[in-house]
């Protein structure tokens, strides 16, 4: 009798949760309800759970916040057209000497950013040799029936290759001021080319000093003007990018930058060669919704764009979409667009990718790309579509 209420009982919480799970497969979900039930589910990260997978990222959603692993280098090969890159990996105690500098393949997101002196920046901006910090994901699993292999021997790649969909690339510079970083000169030494160092993070500092190296190469920023190596000084706060970490001991120092004023410079010219960048190419983001009754569509812009370009979209004004691939690049956007009429911007909750912005739009025609988890570009009234050089078309 007691194995029949048992057996009852396990059939009636069977049945709850089959349907649970009927009515739920019912509810229309939308692309941020599925966020947030991704953003439950546990997974191994760089601080723990190392016996659970590694998260994957899934079509049309943004990952969760930590989902991503972190791996830093210097760029030594780039495609900034098609938004690829090789980096230098940085060498760890994980690595053999054997694997220490093996090429670090990686395909930018649709919704990865770049962040450089501390602005939204391009690859395109970002000098060969720059040591870079990343997050980085999985690349999608091979289909089981793919048995295509290159010719030749194989080719020796970075440990973590297979981490090869970048969320975010920043440089020293904007790694440290976003993790409220520095260095304090505890000493210089221009004739053996090493400056003593000590870092301090949010007022606290190391527990020993680092040696980088300096030299003739070295540019030092001083206010508005170019300084030199004499006007390092002890005590000194500075900001630094660097190239050959580990490769050549903690790191050369390519630019040092002495004072606010001078970081400040830095980071308003990078703004506005982005603010260029994206009134010429648009406002990059992907369509999470289509209504074909109504003809309108919503679009969620991707994160990293300086936020002072979202105030030239206007509520009822004109807006221009054109269809773009995941490596962001339209097909000719002085003919494949087409305008419309702006009728609503929201505010979403924002996640890796995303920036938290999403318009509502009525094009004249809803074009073939204008689907669920296509990526499109924007662009508002105010500015100019514009033709783009012929290899930045996909149309040739």
């Amino acid at each position: 009798m007691n194995c029949l209420k048992l057996c009852g009982k396990r059939c009636w919480h069977a049945f709850a949760i089959i349907a649970v799970v009927i009515s739920l497969a019912h509810l229309p979900l939308s692309i941020a309800v599925a966020q947030e039930l991704t953003a439950q589910i546990e997974f191994r990260t760089d601080s723990g759970n190392e016996k659970l997978p590694w998260f994957r990222l899934k079509a049309g959603e943004f990952p969760p916040e930590g989902s991503a692993h972190y791996i830093a280098g210097e760029l030594i090969e780039v495609d900034h057209v098609n938004r690829t890159g090789v980096l230098r990996p940085d060498r760890t105690d994980a690595q053999r000497r054997g694997d220490w500098d093996l090429p670090h393949a990686f395909t930018l997101l649709p919704f990865g950013s770049l962040t450089y002196h501390g602005a939204p920046a391009e690859l395109r901006d970002i000098p060969i040799g720059t040591h870079l910090h990343g997050q980085f994901y999985l690349e999608d699993p091979a289909p089981k029936d793919s048995k295509t292999k290159p010719p030749g021997p194989p080719k020796r790649v970075s440990l973590e290759s297979a981490f090869s969909r970048c969320v975010r690339l920043e440089d020293d510079f904007s790694f440290c001021q976003r993790q409220q970083r520095g260095w304090r000169i505890d000493a210089v030494s221009p004739e053996t080319g090493v400056l003593t160092v000590t870092g301090i993070t949010a007022g606290k500092a190391d527990a020993k000093p680092t040696l980088f190296q300096i030299g003739g190469v070295t540019r030092v920023w001083k206010g508005r003007s170019v300084g030199s190596l004499g006007d390092l000084t002890i005590g000194q706060s500075l900001t630094t990018n660097l190239t050959v970490c580990t490769l050549k001991g903690p790191g050369r120092c390519t630019s040092i930058w002495l004072d606010a004023e001078s970081r400040d410079l830095a980071t308003a010219h990078q703004l506005e060669v982005h603010r260029q960048f994206q009134r010429e190419h648009g406002l990059a983001g992907w369509v999470d919704e289509v209504d074909n009754e109504q003809g309108t569509m919503c679009v969620t812009l991707f994160a990293g764009f300086d936020p002072k370009l979202k105030e030239d979209f206007l509520v009822n004004e004109q807006i221009t979409a054109a269809v773009a691939e995941d490596n962001l690049r339209t097909w000719d956007q002085i003919n494949d667009r087409k305008s419309g009429t702006l009728l609503e911007i929201q505010n979403v909750k924002p996640a890796p990718g995303n920036s938290g912005v999403r318009m509502k739009l009525k094009p004249v025609l809803l074009l073939e790309g204008f689907r669920p988890k296509r990526v499109v570009r924007l662009w508002p009234s105010k500015w100019k579509v514009d033709d783009l050089p012929r290899e930045e078309r996909l149309y040739q």
